[in-house]
């Protein structure tokens, strides 16, 4: 009988030790197909938080697991504090509208209002030439070699350009715009006015019905919508 319990609590053992391994082995298994679910889900936790990466130039650069736009609403850096109101809505809206980087925008209109100032004309009407013109794409060149925000084909102007230096180029955003000015100044003085000063711009002085000042002068009326003293009293306010 004795025997007989030792051959029975051997036989147990054995089960009890094949059962232990079986549900450890079944449990590893469950382990890993409830963490592949998890992947596949795009659920798998993050063990590191996000932190911005500090580039050599010490301003903060945004990490690919940053892509979610959890920093969209910080702060547009402004490199000119001296703009006016007028002139900061402004390059919100260029910039927004024609999708160039805000640091960039800042520093054309700093240069178009200074370069209106110069040779007298409307500033507005300047961001209006270029936009038509170049779309703020400083490295724009049209079949026919007009080059830079303003469009000039450098050939004609050379004297201008060379008045900024030796290596001066209308592919520089500050040359092309005051070059651009200086050229729509001279043209609409010779023309007698802006329409005909714009057709001029353009080399369509015969185009009876002036699609092109008309397209200038079509955004630059929207512009004057927008940034009129009413319309600007009335965006504060809301």
């Amino acid at each position: 009988m004795n025997k007989f319990y030792s051959v029975l609590k051997g036989a147990t053992a054995i089960v009890v030790h094949f059962a232990h391994g079986g549900l450890l082995a079944i449990g590893l298994m469950v382990s890993v197909f409830v963490g592949l679910r998890i992947a596949d889900a795009g659920l798998t936790p993050r063990l590191i938080p996000a932190v911005p990466e500090i580039s050599l130039f010490g301003a903060a650069t945004v990490r690919d697991d940053e892509a979610d736009g959890s920093r969209l609403d910080a702060p547009v850096e402004r490199i000119n504090p001296a703009l006016t109101t007028l002139q900061r809505n402004l390059v919100d809206h260029i910039s927004r509208r024609h999708r160039i980087a805000h640091v960039a925008i800042e520093k054309y209109v700093t240069d178009i209002y200074a370069a209106a100032e110069r040779y007298r004309v409307d500033p507005m009407l300047l961001v209006a030439l270029i936009s038509v013109e170049s779309a703020f794409n400083p490295t724009a060149e049209s079949a026919w070699g007009a080059q830079g925000l303003t469009q000039v084909i450098p050939r004609f102007h050379t004297e201008k350009i060379a008045s900024f230096g030796e290596d001066a180029s209308l592919l520089d955003p500050k040359v092309s715009i005051f070059v651009g000015a200086q050229v729509l100044r001279e043209y609409i003085r010779a023309a007698g006015s802006v329409e005909a000063g714009l057709q001029r711009y353009v080399g369509s002085i015969e185009d009876p019905d002036q699609i092109y000042s008309n397209k200038v002068l079509s955004e630059l009326k929207r512009l004057q919508s927008i940034f009129s003293p009413r319309s600007q009293s009335a965006a504060a306010s809301s």
